[in-house]
């Protein structure tokens, strides 16, 4: 309980703190080798796109209403108070397992900042290549992270798919802030709604605080 209390103050510190800024902290995202992988594909809202079409925003906030994808209409619901204003990227859904599954999300961050990327609750259940969520992510992050490089935050954020259906997202973050550069997220083998990109900046109370606990956690899940 007290890991989860501190989890919430320092997220709350973060957004916050990162509201202060006038600036992206995500300031290029470069998609290459997504799909479709050959020809054209035209969904909303960003219409026409082929496998190398940017994202249709660098960096959206996150609120509930705001859009998910770049190739789907679904929003964000239900978003938790210490996830909303955080950047993230509206990546494209289709990228998900089809005949190109080596997508790449090569993401700019200008200054140091905590990365953070959503799982889809179904992996791996239907997914028999990985044997949890925490490999499902390290898949889409091994060419720079290693193992346990993120960890699970404990909170969720949900996709309305529909009027009856909130697909739940886990929200694995690193345990440290990485410095400014690129850094790329890859491939995502599962026919399950494709993760979101996001970041937060570091403020100096997360030192304070210790972020480095947040190693420590890690989420139950039945």
């Amino acid at each position: 309980m007290r890991k989860l209390i501190l989890l919430v103050v320092v997220f709350g510190l973060i957004v916050s703190l990162s509201g202060v800024a006038s600036a992206s902290i995500i300031i290029s995202v470069d998609r290459t080798r997504g799909q479709p992988a050959t020809g054209t594909s035209n969904k909303a809202p960003i219409g026409l796109f082929d496998q190398n079409t940017n994202p249709i925003a660098v960096t959206y906030l996150m609120k509930d209403g705001n859009i998910v994808y770049s190739d789907r209409t679904y929003p964000w619901i239900n978003t938790p108070v210490g996830m909303k204003g955080m950047e993230y990227v509206p990546t494209f859904n289709d990228d998900k397992a089809s005949s190109e599954i080596m997508v790449n999300y090569a993401v700019t961050i200008g200054e140091p900042a905590v990365l953070w990327m959503t799982c889809d609750d179904r992996i791996p259940a239907e997914w028999a290549e990985v044997l949890s969520q925490a490999e499902a992510v390290w898949l889409a992050t091994h060419t720079w992270a290693a193992p346990g490089t993120f960890v699970d935050s404990t909170m969720d954020v949900f996709i309305q798919e529909s009027a009856t259906t909130n697909r739940r997202m886990s929200v694995w973050m690193t345990t440290q802030p990485l410095a400014a550069g690129t850094y790329v997220f890859g491939l995502q083998p599962s026919g399950k709604n494709f993760y979101t990109i996001g970041a937060v900046p570091e403020p100096t109370t997360i030192a304070l605080l210790g972020f480095g606990g947040l190693a420590l956690l890690r989420r139950k899940r039945s």
